[in-house]
């Protein structure tokens, strides 16, 4: 694995990890049993050495990292109360051990590419797809203008498709994936480890860099990390850790949009028609393509990416200091602290190269600036005894939590040279927009909890945690969250011990109530922006109204989790399974709903929507084989969770919600229905000829009882337009059957119906290798590529292979559109498949760019995520260089997916939001990689 987040991708039942995008630094979405939440956060909550870490898996080198436990009971969770809803990630960091001063080296260098390209127009297809839309348009002269020949000519229109193949099809054409994402990217990451000690103090110190090039030029990511832990008893029993942690990452690039990919598909792939391709890629525009229509100018996508740069700078300090003393033989009192300080800068550059620079006025940026800090404060006393064959453990604790964030930002325009960049914005000629934030958070805690275990036969496990927040108004800020949980081990009863076939067999339930407090800071109050107004011909700044109204009666989201398990080893421990039965069952949760206008405002959070999560998983590991020297070991997880939405706006409106990403994909949330389902129209295929009478003046009508867009003449509707299958019964005023908004339905489901991980892990002698597969079946992607680049058309653009099995309206004899409806079913004889592409024409009469379940793909998948292989040197050899142990490995990175996913990558999702999950929006590409590494041990 290169980082944390792969840690657990596939690894962990009840835990499914997606990854916005391929570039460097990518964020995650990870979600816990399907997240406890519709419209506040679904983010599990991060702990690293007991004190809060936002987004820890993104900022800790994996090779810091001890151990990694995800809590997802709330049995378990409860402890951390109202922010422990959505599962609770566990990290604890490498500490020194008493002994020898040890040095560890960890280093590895990654050679990534591409791992698959999108199916592109070739370039004859590209020319005669370009030949039929500017024909279909009246625009043959400009055809003319960009790829040659005389429309005066008697054999210009008949001729052209002849033309055509014998100018562009033996050219190989230009695929500007390969001139835009073509290249080999490199990945290093070092990883220097000092620890030792003594029986008094022991001392951890670590060095990280990382450095990691993305496919896609001016893309990339790098991080440098200093990490100290220090432990040192005072006085017998008495113990100070000390642990801290310095970083400073860069990230460079597109981010997690991918605008180059759309740029990059949609360059014709004559390249600049009469240039050749060097000359393109050396040139800022191509100015022949500009005669057609100027407002879609083709440019070089490598220069506008060369003319645009992105830079991210984070800088994170992080102090935790604990006191732990014991007393009394039994009692442990311990007070820690920790103060995290993070700053981050974000700066855009347009050098002036750019269309949206040239309208602006020239060179143009922003640069937003964050900065915040957090404390946190624990105090705990915990006392265990044991008694004969009973063993009490009790706890109680305090924790006081604070945080302010404030961040402002500024875009600048019109900069009168390129040269000085960002670092000198008074000589911007005009400040276009002033943003500032700033956030404050406070939490007060108390919680207990007894563990009671009697002969290690009966376990019983009580927790209580109370919760004030600063995120609601006064009367509403405490939250108390209980939770019980209870084990039995069958295998130690007397019954069980002898010959018995189990090693373990335990059975364990638990309940419990946690809460989910990451909403905004203000939410309860009514926010007002500044606005200006004149009095007295005088510009006044003062303030108005949002749409949201505030609601000071908010209250926690809260979730009452049951679960049911069952653990088990047996033959001799070499098969461990464990099958966990749960029922999250999450109320008061918030959403936006309407409220009347009279309020003067038009939305208002309320806490009304009701949401369920169950499901089942499995874990099996196993020891298949164990000799002296050959091992091999099977780890395999499953996940089956179906969401149920319960309520969502009561008697204040509609039981469902529809949302939307991006204006190009709509969602519906339904009481009943899983969150977020894929809402849109259904494909029903196209007008064939058969949906026309034959006229005879030679033109053609449609047929009576064919349905049709509501309020479209029905006179304009072609063969091979697209046609929507009517649900709702509409019809015109002739009786004939209409679509419209109203038949919009459920199309699909993002929501897997199972997923899960499975590692094979073999060792010979010195040798091992390990294979790791995750997999997801029955979920749905929104191939929005797919959307963008089949329609609607642009001039020039070219697009998906697909296309050139479109519905064709012009005869390739005469070179002109046809009208004769046999003509025409014999050029289209797949008309009557509802895998056919509708005709160039349909732009012009149907909303193509609609949510329609034609983009929607099965983006079901078998990964071969990882394969590694290594290498022990004996000590004997090893120990003559001075190196007490030394590992070499190869690792294979993203191998092949096996899936039915049309795009880069099934695994993947534009938003973070539980509303619009599993889009496909262009994401930057997943690449492949070789990755060589070397462990050291001085």
């Amino acid at each position: 694995m290169t980082t944390a987040a792969q840690a657990i991708t596939g690894k962990v039942a009840g835990v499914n990890v997606v990854t916005q995008s391929g570039a460097p630094g990518a964020a995650i979405n990870i979600t816990v049993r399907g997240g406890t939440s519709i419209t506040g956060s679904t983010t599990p909550l991060y702990i690293v050495d007991g004190f809060v870490m936002e987004d820890a898996l993104m900022k800790i080198d994996v090779n810091d990292i001890e151990s990694i436990d995800i809590l997802k009971d709330a049995s378990a969770s409860a402890i951390y109360g109202s922010r422990g809803a959505n599962g609770v990630i566990l990290i604890s960091t490498k500490s020194g051990k008493a002994g020898r001063t040890n040095i560890d080296y960890n280093g590895y260098a990654s050679f990534e590419k591409l791992s698959k390209k999108l199916d592109l127009l070739n370039i004859e297809d590209y020319v005669k797809y370009q030949y039929e839309f500017q024909t279909l348009g009246g625009k043959q002269q400009q055809f003319a203008n960009m790829f040659g020949g005389d429309v005066n000519a008697p054999d210009f229109a008949s001729g052209a498709y002849a033309r055509i193949q014998r100018d562009y099809g033996s050219r190989p054409g230009i695929d500007w994936q390969d001139e835009v994402f073509g290249g080999q990217a490199i990945l290093q990451n070092h990883n220097l480890n000092i620890n030792g000690g003594n029986e008094k103090t022991k001392l951890m110190l670590t060095f990280n860099n990382t450095s990691q090039d993305g496919i896609l030029a001016k893309s990339g990511f790098r991080r440098n990390s200093v990490r100290a832990k220090v432990n040192h008893e005072l006085l017998k029993g008495i113990n100070l850790d000390f642990n801290s942690l310095f970083q400073d990452t860069n990230t460079d690039g597109d981010g997690s949009l991918g605008g180059m990919l759309k740029m990059s598909i949609l360059q014709p792939a004559t390249g600049g028609i009469r240039f050749t391709n060097e000359q393109l890629i050396n040139s800022d525009i191509a100015e022949d393509l500009q005669a057609l229509d100027s407002q879609y100018d083709i440019y070089n996508p490598i220069i506008t990416n060369d003319a645009i740069t992105r830079n991210k700078v984070a800088r994170l300090a992080n102090l935790n200091v604990g006191l732990t003393v014991n007393f009394l033989n039994n009692f442990t009192f311990r007070s820690s602290g920790a103060y995290q300080w993070n700053q981050t800068r974000t700066d855009y550059w347009d050098d002036g190269r750019t269309v949206t620079a040239r309208n602006n006025g020239g060179p143009y940026g922003s640069r937003a600036n964050a900065e915040g800090y957090q404390w946190q404060l624990t105090n705990t006393l915990s006392w265990i005894k044991t008694f004969g064959k009973h063993n009490l453990n009790l706890l109680a604790g305090h924790e006081i939590l604070y945080s302010k964030d404030l961040s402002v930002g500024h875009t600048y325009y019109g900069f009168p040279s390129s040269n000085f960049g960002l670092n000198d914005v008074s000589l911007a000629s005009r400040i276009d927009r002033a943003d500032t934030d700033e956030g404050r958070y406070g939490l007060v805690s108390g919680f207990a909890r007894a563990i009671y275990n009697f002969d290690d036969r009966y376990l019983v496990t009580g927790t209580i945690r109370a919760d004030g927040v600063s995120r609601f108004r006064k009367g509403n800020q405490w939250g108390t969250f209980p939770s019980v949980s209870a084990a039995w081990n069958i295998h130690n009863e007397s019954f069980m011990k002898d010959g018995s076939f189990f090693n373990q067999l335990k059975l364990r339930a638990g309940y419990g109530s946690t809460g989910n407090d990451k909403i905004s800071n203000t939410s309860y109050a009514t926010l007002y922006g500044s606005t200006v107004v004149a009095v007295n011909n005088t510009q006044v700044i003062g303030l108005k109204p949002g749409t949201t109204l505030g609601n000071p009666d908010l209250v926690w989201e809260k979730t009452q989790t049951s679960n049911i398990a069952l653990d088990m080893s047996f033959l001799d421990n070499r098969v461990n399974l464990t099958t966990d039965f749960y029922n999250n069952e999450s109320k008061n949760l918030l959403v936006r709903a309407n409220i009347p206008t009279s309020t003067g405002y038009s939305y208002q959070f309320q806490n009304i929507a009701a949401l369920r999560n169950r499901g089942v998983e499995v874990t099996l590991n196993t020891v298949n084989i164990k000799k002296a020297d050959f091992q091999w070991q099977t780890s395999f997880n499953i996940t089956f969770n179906k969401s149920k939405t319960k309520a969502l706006f009561g008697t204040s409106g509609n039981d469902y919600l529809i949302t939307n990403l991006s204006s190009r994909v709509d969602f519906m949330t339904e009481v009943g229905e899983s969150v977020g389902k894929f809402y849109g129209y259904k494909y029903d295929g196209v007008y064939t000829t058969d949906d026309f009478n034959q006229n005879p003046d030679g033109s053609y009508s449609l047929k009576n009882g064919v349905a049709s867009l509501k309020g479209k003449n029905r006179a304009n509707i072609k063969p091979g337009d697209v046609k929507y299958l009517p649900t709702a019964g509409e019809t015109d005023a002739n009786g004939n059957p209409v679509w419209s908004t109203n038949d919009r339905t459920v199309i699909g489901n993002p929501e897997p119906k199972y997923f899960g991980g499975m590692n094979n892990a073999f060792s010979y002698k010195n040798f091992d290798l390990s294979v790791f597969v995750n997999f997801a079946y029955g979920n749905q992607a929104f191939n929005m590529n797919t959307q963008r680049f089949m329609g609607p058309y642009l001039p020039n653009q070219n697009s998906l292979s697909t296309m050139a099995s479109r519905f064709t309206l012009i005869d390739p004899a005469t070179g002109l559109e046809t009208k004769d409806l046999s003509r025409l079913a014999a050029l289209n004889p797949d008309q009557h498949s509802k895998d056919q592409v509708w005709s160039l024409n349909s732009g012009n009469n149907i909303a193509i760019s609609d949510a329609l379940d034609y983009y929607l793909e099965d983006a079901s998948f078998l990964r071969i995520n990882n394969i590694t292989f290594g290498y022990t040197l004996p000590a004997t050899i090893s120990k003559k260089a001075f190196i007490n142990k030394m590992r070499v490995y190869l690792t294979l990175n993203n191998i092949h997916t096996f899936t039915k996913y049309s795009g880069y990558d099934p695994e993947v999702s534009a938003s973070s939001s539980i509303l619009t999950r599993g889009v496909d929006n262009s994401a930057y590409p997943r690449a492949k990689s070789v990755v060589a590494g070397v462990n050291l041990t001085f």
